[in-house]
């Protein structure tokens, strides 16, 4: 009886498992397959809310200066910074760096009313959002986000990529593909939950017929996913999943920055629908549910522990593989194996924190 039990849970939760990671490849095929892209480029404003960025602003701002589009503003909304970043992009102002660059001050709310002054200052009606630690991967970041926003298409969710070295760094790379491949698999299979806000492009009209963050105000996070749910009751959100449109960030390179940024991240999910609650959730919850099965099963038998072990890692692996490859991220098996054991623990001990630590900041 214990076997077949153990048994019936273990493949219970080996399809919840495969409903994360071959349903999104097979959304991100068909989108990828796609080739209706328009091509009346409209003018855009790219917006840029920071608060004490200068440094990543002296790295990467160039980037989307070198943009190869033919007609866009980039919107820089300096939060009350106090490391002169203000007084960096106003030298630039002064010097040739073009009309394309303004200066927008906000009054220091946090990044969700930097990123509705932004909105309200830009010059066009289309908007794309990024970070200032994000570069985009390639001059034709903005062209081949906007060949996917129009009238009918007023909402693109694009991949933001995170990069570095330590072990911290790299789980958070992992994370964040794992991550992006299932919001852009399921958004491309027609359920939008999520998006980031480091690579994300709306219409104005978009933002106002939802009521902008209104509904959300209060929340220090929520400016990407929240915004996406409700925008998703109104039309079908488009992906951009061409590795050319993604942007790359440095990841966090302590386990305790990363926690503490996770921590403002999930933030925003108290205001999930449960469906969406189990989508974002629902697969490192499972995961862990089916480690721990495994451990138990081991006892029982091993044989069987074993065989539902390796069913589960190699569509684990292989999902993920295909994902990295399309777009463009690198791929370590070995890492991968040790991240995929590592991260429910990760969770667990954010779980925890949240518990304990519940104020958020930009």
């Amino acid at each position: 009886m214990p076997l077949l039990i153990l048994s019936s849970t273990l493949f219970a939760l080996l399809l919840i498992q495969a409903v994360f990671y071959i349903l999104p490849c097979v959304g991100g095929r068909k989108n990828a397959e796609k080739k209706n892209l328009n091509t009346d480029l409209q003018p855009v404003s790219v917006i840029i809310a920071c608060k004490n960025e200068l440094q990543n602003l002296k790295i990467n701002l160039q980037y989307i200066i070198n943009q190869q589009y033919p007609e866009f503003e980039i919107v820089i909304v300096d939060d009350n910074s106090t490391d002169g970043t203000g007084e960096y992009i106003s030298m630039m102002l002064e010097s040739k760096y073009l009309a394309t660059l303004r200066l927008v001050k906000s009054d220091g709310q946090g990044k969700k009313a930097a990123v509705a002054c932004g909105i309200r200052a830009a010059a066009y009606e289309h908007l794309i959002f990024t970070d200032a630690d994000c570069r985009p991967a390639s001059e034709k970041w903005i062209y081949h986000m906007m060949q996917c926003l129009d009238e009918e298409n007023p909402l693109v969710l694009g991949y933001g990529e995170l990069t570095g070295k330590t072990f911290a760094a790299r789980f958070s790379s992992y994370d964040a593909a794992l991550i992006a491949m299932q919001y852009m698999g399921f958004a491309s299979l027609g359920h939008s939950y999520m998006a980031v806000g480091r690579n994300i492009a709306y219409s104005r009209k978009l933002w106002e017929t939802i009521g902008g963050f209104a509904s959300h105000s209060e929340l220090a996070s929520g400016d990407d996913d929240l915004f996406v749910m409700e925008a998703a009751q109104h039309i079908q959100p488009t992906v951009c999943f061409l590795s050319e449109a993604k942007t790359i960030s440095p990841a966090k390179d302590s386990l305790a920055k990363l926690l503490r940024q996770k921590a403002r991240q999930v933030s925003s999910s108290v205001r999930y629908s449960l469906f969406d609650k189990f989508l974002s959730g629902g697969e490192i919850v499972s995961r862990t549910l089916f480690f721990a099965l495994i451990i138990a099963m081991l006892f029982v038998n091993w044989e069987i522990a074993l065989g539902f072990a390796a069913v589960r890692l190699v569509v684990a692996m292989f999902s993920l593989a295909w994902f990295c490859r399309a777009a463009k991220t690198d791929f370590n098996l070995f890492m991968s194996l040790i991240f995929d054991i590592f991260a429910p623990i990760f969770y667990f001990i954010l779980l925890v924190y949240k518990i304990f630590n519940r104020k958020t900041e930009w």
